[in-house]
């Protein structure tokens, strides 16, 4: 799986507060250190203090044991987080020489048209589906600050991956394209996505705030307006969240992309 820079640097930062814990645990531990040698069927424990040896430490004394044992546990979590810091830290400086150069291309107003050959929409009336004016944006247009396919611009980084990856598989679709509902209520879905080879029509909804309660109960009064209008989650409507420490992620995008459209 391929890590971000801002994901190996979120991995770096747990792990070196990790290691902040494991440092204040060793200072408080003995500073003795176990060692556990088999005899037979049995193993013995032997107590290593520095300068002095090895001691035999009688089973009876269990509890010093213990704490020995969790001390060598610690040792080692620590120089395992400790190499995993110093791996990523290389791999994070590496991959910002050249990470988003692929996208940025396909993102390039007009590279974007260039690049569009290797992912072609097949069917030429989804071409023009895809191409047409259409009635779109749901409001607060100076959010649209994240710059997606073909020069067009999104409102979250979230949305940029979703409209990257179905732009890769040659997927059409509309950004934030007018459906009117019953009753006449109006909403604007993230993407209508066309299947590429039926045209079965698919909305994708992503929710991208859901450790905000206001936000999260609005986004659960709209999925339920969906399913009044016989627009059904897993059905013909995609759903995916987040939260600020659950961010959406390429791989997840790719592999719904492929289960619904693809494969």
């Amino acid at each position: 799986m391929r890590l971000t820079c801002n994901e190996a640097n979120k991995i770096i930062q747990c792990n070196e507060q990790e290691m902040m814990k494991i440092e204040s645990y060793l200072r408080k531990m003995p500073q003795e250190e176990l060692r556990c040698s088999k005899n037979g069927k049995n193993y013995k424990w032997f107590c290593i203090k520095e300068g002095e040896g090895a001691t035999y430490l009688p089973k009876s004394n269990r509890k010093f044991a213990e704490k020995l044992a969790l001390k060598k546990y610690y040792e080692s979590r620590y120089e395992e987080l400790s190499h995993q810091v110093k791996a990523l830290k290389y791999y994070e400086r590496q991959m910002m020489k050249v990470e988003g150069k692929a996208e940025d291309l396909l993102k390039h107003e007009e590279w974007g048209k260039l690049l569009e050959p290797m992912h072609p929409v097949k069917r030429e009336d989804l071409k023009l589906w895809m191409e047409e004016k259409y009635e779109g944006g749901a409001g607060y247009s100076e959010n649209l600050i994240h710059k997606g396919s073909h020069g067009k611009y999104l409102r979250s980084k979230s949305e940029v991956i979703i409209d990257m990856m179905l732009y890769k598989y040659g997927i059409p679709f509309r950004y934030e394209d007018k459906l009117i509902l019953e009753n006449g209520i109006c909403v604007y879905p993230d993407f209508t996505i066309r299947h590429p080879i039926t045209g079965k029509i698919t909305y994708w909804e992503h929710f991208g705030m859901m450790d905000n309660r206001e936000y999260r109960n609005s986004a659960c009064k709209k999925i339920s307006l969906y399913c009044d209008n016989g627009i059904i989650p897993s059905i013909n409507l995609i759903t995916t969240f987040e939260t600020v420490d659950h961010p959406l992620d390429v791989e997840k995008v790719e592999l719904i992309i492929k289960e619904y459209f693809i494969e």
